[in-house]
């Protein structure tokens, strides 16, 4: 026969011991809680933000510890608080310049978004009330950069020369397509080679070049750059530069440096004073030839005047 006051002894015990687990587990519940979105986006060479703030119901709240880490890494944590002391991996800091332990947002910030930082993430808060973690995760996507163009030979072509345009980009996440199209539109893919390599950072480069036949009826190419579901993601366009067109632009640019503005007003002046100055000068000699011409009369008058006397 059961004692009754081991009984009850039994049974305050019990309801003790479940009354204490629901009043830890409601409190935890209670006065603090960390709100996180379950899924974040990034971009590849960006910023990335893990929004994440801790809710209690007191405002008086202090963070004693906080940890985030990437889910399944043997890596040590990303970012590290723990009373007073900080302990951050490079890249990864607080979204809050300036933050505290009184300051709930405690938001991670990926200061230049990787393609390894796709995953899950694990943040966990510790405060004086009570502590709470959440797992939100983060997906990386990336973009092929605005394409660049060249072409051999680049300047001085001549009509009908034999041209190979190059167009480069960088960037994409998966194999992209590089297609062409001449200045009215034509896509002219097929008769273009492309090249596309996997990089150490997991990204893709994209290599294509197209080579034509140089005229003047068509001087403009296009080369777009798309990813692997066909959409665009950049484009540019080349101008075949003919030598024609170079050499007249450097013969004007010759002309003004050849021939200065305060060099045509000289010229004239100077011209208009050496004028002058062989004016005077005929004008002077021709004054002489008239005064000798009047001394050789007078000369030959005394002279007549003196042989008529004597002959008187």
């Amino acid at each position: 026969m059961r004692n009754p006051k081991m009984t009850s002894a039994t049974s305050l015990l019990f309801f003790a011991i479940n009354f204490a687990c629901i009043r830890a587990e409601n409190s935890s519940e209670k006065f603090v809680k960390l709100e996180c979105k379950t899924e974040y986006h990034g971009v590849y060479g960006q910023q990335s933000i893990l929004e994440c703030v801790v809710k209690p119901v007191d405002e008086n709240v202090t963070i004693i510890t906080v940890t985030w880490k990437r889910v399944g890494a043997a890596a040590d944590n990303l970012l590290e608080y723990h009373k007073d002391k900080m302990i951050p991996t490079p890249g990864f800091k607080f979204a809050e310049p300036s933050w505290n332990k009184k300051n709930m947002n405690v938001s991670l910030l990926l200061t230049n978004t990787k393609m390894a930082d796709n995953g899950e993430y694990e943040c966990e808060v510790e405060t004086d009330v009570g502590t709470d973690k959440a797992t939100p995760s983060l997906s990386v996507t990336a973009k092929y950069k605005t394409p660049t163009m060249s072409s051999i030979p680049d300047t001085n072509i001549q009509e009908n020369t034999i041209v190979t345009i190059f167009c480069n980009s960088t960037g994409g996440p998966q194999k992209g397509l590089i297609w062409w199209f001449d200045q009215s539109g034509t896509n002219c893919t097929e008769s273009a080679e492309l090249v596309a390599k996997e990089t150490d950072d997991g990204l893709f480069s994209l290599a294509s070049n197209f080579t034509v036949k140089a005229t003047s009826s068509y001087t403009n190419y296009t080369c777009k750059v798309l990813n692997v579901n066909e959409a665009l993601e950049g484009k540019a366009s080349f101008e075949i530069q003919f030598v024609s067109r170079n050499l007249g632009s450097k013969a004007e640019k010759l002309d003004s440096v050849s021939t200065p503005k305060w060099l045509v007003p000289v010229v004239v002046i100077g011209s208009l004073i050496i004028g002058l100055l062989a004016a005077l000068l005929f004008f002077k000699k021709r004054s002489a030839q008239r005064g000798h011409q009047t001394d050789t009369r007078h000369d030959d008058d005394v002279e007549a005047k003196g042989l008529n006397s004597d002959s008187s």
